[in-house]
């Protein structure tokens, strides 16, 4: 059976409708909360890396373990899929800078261009721009060898692929209840931030979730076959 391994960085940052898709096609997830749980060694067919509030600079003794994992992982050709600070994890795993970008994305927005498509179709069938749910502040560039697979107007990287490994900054994964939850845990944050609006992301749930919903199902099927799950 094809078997998932899923890293979480922190408990409210799940695998979220990704997990949902993954279990319907019948194949198995191995979740571990990494800061507080030792990281199995196993011998998964595929690895998800998700995000968290801290940076990939932190000096964190399992934030250094993902990416050892991350560089493993691409030597033996397993697929590693990372989301938001998993992305930056990549880049930051080959050798290429992750800094703090000019203001924070949180929300929905809809400006995200697919580049390469010739090299990589894992976003073939999505429109472009398309819509994505950001919560994001930190950005990288890429790593040597690695191909942009997306941009915005704000940030130049906003998804990357080098070798096995795949990396978006955007939240793919997100459902109703995550955006609520993350937005209700944030208050204080999000005070500090002028120019993002709680309310308004809230009220756009109901019209907007639906479009990142498919988006994840056409990413998803398109991840499958890229390598071949």
């Amino acid at each position: 059976m094809t078997d998932f391994l899923v890293i979480q960085n922190t408990r409210i940052e799940g695998i979220g409708r990704l997990g949902d898709l993954i279990r319907s096609d019948g194949f198995g997830i191995t979740a571990v909360l990494a800061k507080n749980e030792k990281i199995p060694q196993t011998n998964p067919d595929a690895i998800i890396i998700l995000g968290a509030p801290e940076s990939a600079n932190d000096d964190l003794p399992y934030l250094r373990q993902e990416m050892e994992i991350i560089r493993e992982s691409v030597k033996k050709e397993i697929p590693v899929l990372g989301i938001c600070l998993g992305s930056q994890l990549i880049a930051k795993a080959f050798g290429a800078q992750v800094y703090k970008g000019d203001r924070k994305e949180i929300g929905f927005y809809d400006d995200i261009e697919f580049d390469n498509l010739s090299r990589s179709k894992i976003f073939s069938g999505i429109k472009s721009p398309s819509l994505v749910f950001h919560w994001h502040g930190d950005t990288f560039d890429l790593p040597d060898g690695a191909i942009r697979l997306a941009h915005s107007k704000q940030y130049q990287n906003q998804a990357l692929k080098i070798g096995s490994a795949i990396g978006v900054q955007f939240h793919l994964e997100v459902d109703e209840s995550a955006i609520k939850l993350w937005l209700e845990k944030s208050k204080a944050e999000l005070a500090t931030l002028p120019y993002i609006h709680p309310d308004i992301i809230e009220k756009q749930i109901p019209q907007k979730i639906g479009t990142v919903k498919e988006n994840l199902s056409k990413f998803y099927q398109n991840f499958k076959s890229e390598f071949s799950l």
